[in-house]
């Protein structure tokens, strides 16, 4: 399986550096960048979750803590292709080639790539300090000098979480078309992305339980209700933020949003997203949390598949229509390849971070 993740990976990185240098570069470099936030949002929040459940002492399942530190594996890979995502600035940012004035003092390269990449640096070197504070060895009691120091790392990780991922969506996403805004999508960037990593965690519980790493029935459905609770958030920032947009009716604004929803093919993939990310997950997870938690949990490993491919396609939704204004590419082989180098190399990191750290020893 490794070997497979490795060619998998290779392959996606053959398809983007192809399609970069041909005449589709946009197109590549659009679904490097849908993966790259797609991935980095997962890896940099599973950490955060740990750093909630410190700072709460959340004590219902460490097992369940302990493995949404592993998506953190992927952070050093996820850097590296922040920085290849400058080489392609001119193709993705149209306000990199043709400045707009009146954000000027913000949208600039120098100061957009000093802050993004000096925010992941600091937040990522962050995620791993609290990482190494938190995997202590199991037989050696923590003092209450420890516990402090765990809880400072955790405030710090939390608040850089919350202003990097928010400025993820406000400078690598909303910037894509200078001209529209939204005050409100950086937090509904941060509330995706944490809808799509407990959906993650509720999968990795699932098959942690398959492969003898005991998590009780209770935890898992604990890890449920967040999946519950955030798609829930998800929907109310999304309304939140449709419904000031569509009252307001200022043509800058509304224009993006009949882009995505009232126009094909986008309105398509809009439904699409709506249903399987939201109503159906939300239908059988208010049906579930309901009862006595049950012991099979295949359902809920299916819904929580549903909400990580409609968060991705959102991601798709949000990226391709402000990079093609005028048309609407199919995504192809070629993003199909890139999409499964990123999934590949996500995987791949897990298994490093596994074998580096043992986050599971002793739980």
């Amino acid at each position: 399986m490794r070997m497979v993740l490795v060619i998998l990976a290779l392959v996606g990185a053959v398809a983007f550096a192809m399609g970069a240098l041909s005449g589709d570069a946009r197109q590549a470099w659009s679904i490097y960048l849908v993966n790259l936030v797609f991935w980095s949002g997962l890896a940099v929040t599973g950490p955060a979750i740990a750093g909630m459940m410190q700072l709460t002492e959340a004590r219902w399942s460490p097992g369940v803590r302990r493995i949404a530190l592993t998506t953190a594996g992927f952070l050093p890979v996820s850097f590296a292709l922040f920085v290849i995502l400058f080489a392609g600035r001119a193709e993705l940012y149209p306000w990199v080639t043709t400045p707009v004035p009146v954000k000027a003092a913000w949208l600039n390269t120098p100061f957009f790539w000093l802050r993004t990449l000096g925010l992941a640096a600091l937040l990522f070197s962050v995620c791993y300090a609290f990482i190494r504070a938190l995997l202590r060895p199991p037989d050696v009691p923590a003092t209450e000098r420890e516990r402090a120091r765990r809880n400072r790392l955790a405030v710090i990780l939390l608040v850089l979480w919350v202003v990097t991922v928010s400025l993820w969506g406000f400078d690598l996403v909303m910037s894509l078309d200078p001209h529209w805004y939204s005050g409100l999508f950086g937090g509904y960037f941060v509330v995706s992305t944490l809808y799509t990593t407990f959906a993650l965690l509720s999968i990795l519980s699932i098959r942690a339980n398959a492969r003898g790493f005991r998590i009780a029935p209770a935890a898992v459905q604990d890890v449920a209700k967040f999946q519950f609770a955030m798609s829930v958030m998800w929907m109310y920032f999304f309304w939140s933020q449709y419904l000031v947009i569509w009252y307001g009716n200022v043509p800058i604004e509304t224009r993006w949003v009949a882009q995505r929803f009232f126009q094909s093919p986008w309105k398509t993939l809009a439904w699409v997203v709506f249903f399987v990310g939201w109503l159906i997950p939300f239908a059988y997870l208010l049906k579930r949390l309901t009862g006595r938690p049950p012991e099979r949990h295949t359902p809920l490993f299916v819904m929580a598949g549903f909400g990580l491919v409609a968060i991705f396609l959102e991601r798709v939704l949000v990226v391709f229509p402000s990079v093609f204004p005028k048309g609407a590419p199919s995504l192809g082989l070629r993003g199909v390849l890139i999409t499964a180098g990123f999934m590949a190399l996500f995987v791949l990191s897990r298994r490093w971070f596994f074998d580096r750290y043992r986050p599971t020893a002793g739980v």
